[in-house]
Formats: C-alpha cells, structure tokens, sequence
C-alpha cells in the first residue's frame, strides 16, 4: 500500500509550470461567446486545473506552452488540455463566453465581464497545495473584494448567478506527497476537507449565489499518472476508494446544506462515475466507447520518466510525445482530460445541469 501511495505522490499531479499572454487568451474568451437564450446569467467558477482557463502563470504551468491548446484555440492559452475544458462546456450549456480568468480582468472590455468570472487556479485545492496558489479560500476573496468594489453589483449576483466548484484533487496529491504521511490518517484528512469545503460553499451562497454546481473528485486511481505504473491496463483501487469515501461524505454534506437552505442551492455534478463510465466501457457503455481501446493512456507524455506533456530540454528541443489523433484519448496528459474528454463528461452530468434553473 505504501508503494502505491508513493506511486501517487510522484505519477499523479505534477507541479506545473506557466506572465501570460492576454490577447491569446481573451480571443479564445470571444470565441466561445454565444447568444444568451437564459437572460444575463453569470457564471463564477472556483477552483482547479479541472476549470482553469487562463488564470495560472506561464512561469509555472505548461498549459501556457506548446502542445496544450493545440485542438482549441489552436494555441497554448492556459487551459490544461488540448482544447476545452469543463468551464468552457458549462458555459456554452449556460447560453453565455466562458467567462474571463480573473488574472485577465484588468484587460478584459466589460462587456466580456457580463457572464462572470474565473478565479480557479491550476495545482491549488481546498487547503494549500504543492503548488503556489490561491486556495479555494482565497478565490472566495477575491470575489468578494469584486463585490465590494461594485464591479458586480450583489442584486445582479443574487439574481442571476450561479456558481461551478470544482476542487480537492489536489489536497489528497498533497496529502500523500508529504514526508511522513500516514495511509491511516486519510478518513480524518478526507473530513477536514469537506469541513473545510462545507464553509467555502455556505460563504459564496451567502454572497449571493443562488445556484451552485458542486464537483465529485474524479476516480484518482484511473488518472494517468497511477496508471502509468500499470502499463495504463487497470485503475488503482485503493486511490479510487480514497474518491468514493470522499465523495460519499460530499454528497451527505450537499444533501444537509440543501435542507438549510431549503431552495435546493446545491447541485452535484458527478464527474467520479462520468469518468468511470468513459474509461471502462465494457462494463458501462455496453462495450461502446468513442475513445480507442486502452482509455487509460494519456494522448500526450514525456519521452521518458524526466519529462511530462509540453516538455523541452535546454536546446528547446521537444522532450514530449503526441498522439496522432487526441481525438480518440479520454486523457490529454497524465491528469487531464483531452476536449474529447472533457466533452464525454459533460455529457453525462448534462442532467444534473438542468437543476440550476429549478
């Protein structure tokens, strides 16, 4: 147990690295502009790598480096994927631009502002991270100080908003990548999280927020990086357990918060199963999958142990391996989804969506 554990600590969440390029990333932004059908809703996002569309730094991630991007915009703009991330599809369910990254605002028109914002930061979690980055905490902050600065005005928020959470991951990577961490202290971890996670909720829809989608965790077992060590053939199942323990204790906390509020603010959106029914098929689709055989293999990997997707060595040689066809891999890199990917998922929590205009 130990070795898989430390398997995780190493393969499953790299530290990423990532000033940004402002222009790439609101014409992407403006791409992703549709017509409104559902009013002038607002869309805030909190969170992960899962959500992020541009707020991380190119200092430190790869997202903003070549071949992230390479399906949508065509470029690296922050995005840690090929192309479309949850945001992104969320948004376009909404009627509405993917909303701006908050490290962007500043140069955004505010038109562009009218459909929220995105204060969700690649590597951070619900505690502090591996990564250098806000917590969910401070990405609350940073909303609130817009409120406080009229930049939304809190009846306009009140009245047409809704918020995507999307977190944790990257506290159990923390967790297990810690000197001295101990496999038996993760129930009491796991409820420190929730705890800590329950607050965060209650504060946005204090805030304002009527509608709040809330994130499972994805089956961590099945991410890459674990796999890797697996030849990409199965899932680690105690990592998957360390998920479904933290999502049973999730949805307890979503159903208590909903009874308080009494209007059902809280909706789950079940991204565990959603990946689960992807990369295992034969036992949740019937045998029918859009992706190639082996779902568990990233598109894109480091040539060797050293390196990861995007990868250059000192000459600016590329040290990074890519499929033919991104189009047929459930993952892009060794933790995130490809557009394909992402989009398989939406599909799934597509009923769930619906709830935030009930």
């Amino acid at each position: 147990m130990e070795k898989q554990t430390t398997i995780a600590s190493s393969c499953l969440f790299l530290l990423y690295i990532a000033t940004f390029t402002v222009a790439e990333v609101l014409e992407a932004h403006h791409h992703l502009h549709q017509h409104n059908s559902h009013g002038s809703v607002k869309l805030f996002v909190f969170g992960d790598s899962y959500v992020d569309t541009g707020n991380i730094r190119k200092s430190v991630s790869p997202s903003w480096k070549e071949p992230y991007g390479i399906t949508f915009p065509g470029r690296p703009a922050g995005r840690f994927s090929n192309g479309r991330v949850l945001t992104d599809y969320i948004a376009s369910f909404l009627s509405i631009r993917s909303p701006v990254p908050y490290a962007l605002r500043k140069f955004a028109k505010k038109s562009k502002l009218e459909s929220g914002m995105n204060f969700a930061f690649g590597g951070t979690g619900v505690f502090d991270t591996l990564v250098s980055g806000p917590n969910l905490t401070t990405q609350i902050d940073f909303f609130e100080q817009l409120l406080q600065q009229k930049v939304y005005v809190k009846n306009d928020v009140v009245n047409s908003s809704i918020a995507l959470v999307s977190i944790a991951g990257n506290d159990y990577a923390a967790h297990f990548g810690r000197p001295g961490h101990d496999t038996k202290d993760l129930a009491m971890f796991t409820k420190s999280i929730i705890k800590q996670l329950t607050v965060d909720l209650k504060r946005i829809h204090n805030l304002g927020v009527q509608k709040i989608a809330v994130t499972t965790i994805e089956p961590l077992g099945c991410l890459p990086g674990i796999t890797s060590s697996l030849s990409y053939q199965n899932c680690n199942e105690f990592a998957n357990m360390a998920s479904m323990f933290h999502n049973q204790i999730l949805l307890q906390k979503l159903e208590e918060l909903n009874k308080e509020t009494k209007n059902s603010a809280f909706v789950d959106l079940d991204l565990y199963n959603a990946f689960i029914s992807a990369v295992k098929p034969q036992k949740h689709n019937q045998g029918y999958s859009t992706f190639q055989i082996n779902t568990l293999k990233p598109c894109c990997v480091g040539v060797s142990n050293e390196y990861s997707c995007g990868s250059v060595d000192q000459t600016g040689a590329k040290k990074y391996i890519v499929c033919d066809n991104p189009d047929v891999s459930f993952f892009w890199d060794t933790v995130h989804p490809s557009q394909n990917g992402w989009h398989e998922v939406y599909a799934a929590i597509k009923p769930s969506l619906h709830q935030l205009y009930s």
